[in-house]
């Protein structure tokens, strides 16, 4: 499962900037994307902050920071601590058709979101699947059920059958006493 959030219905959330790192207007940037290399080909990064007007910044370089999971940005016109810490907290985001292109059985996590939940023996429908949570080792689907309590289901084979994105449906089977 390839995690991507959404900031609205046009644009997800790929990174944010963490810091600013020295005195000549460096950040460091803070992945939020199952495909953190894309950083170093792009040439612009649009940035959004809440309260704020959405800014484009021209990339000067962006490397990466050796063994911490993170990138150094360096843009055009930011050239002190002072105007890099403006920008601390700003998520930077892409639109939606500029998102990796996932293989086969790989699903964007909005995408997910709101999807009617069928049991795949049966038919009968489980609810809405509302949340994705990630655990680690797989993601959790928290289900909203009729009765409005959010019960969870595991992301793996054999409780998601299958997944049609383009009629909103998710094809499960519980496992055995995960709901009673």
């Amino acid at each position: 499962m390839s995690i991507s959030k959404r900031i609205n219905s046009e644009r997800v959330v790929i990174g944010k900037i963490a810091a600013a790192h020295g005195v000549k207007g460096t950040m460091l940037i803070f992945p939020l994307t199952d495909f953190p290399e894309r950083f170093l080909d792009m040439n612009e990064l649009v940035l959004e902050k809440p309260g704020k007007p959405r800014r484009t910044l021209k990339v000067k370089s962006i490397a990466p920071y050796s063994g911490k999971g993170t990138f150094f940005l360096n843009a055009e016109g930011i050239s002190s601590m002072d105007e890099a810490e403006l920008l601390k907290g700003s998520l930077i985001t892409v639109d939606k058709s500029e998102r990796v292109e996932l293989s086969e059985n790989e699903f964007w996590t909005d995408d997910l979101m709101g999807m009617k939940v069928l049991d795949s023996e049966t038919g009968e429908e489980l609810g809405k699947l509302e949340e994705v949570m990630e655990t680690g080792s797989n993601d959790v689907y928290l289900i909203r059920t009729a009765d409005g309590s959010l019960k969870p289901l595991p992301a793996i084979r054999t409780a998601v059958q299958r997944v049609d994105v383009g009629n909103k449906t998710l094809y499960a089977s519980v496992p055995e006493g995960l709901w009673d």
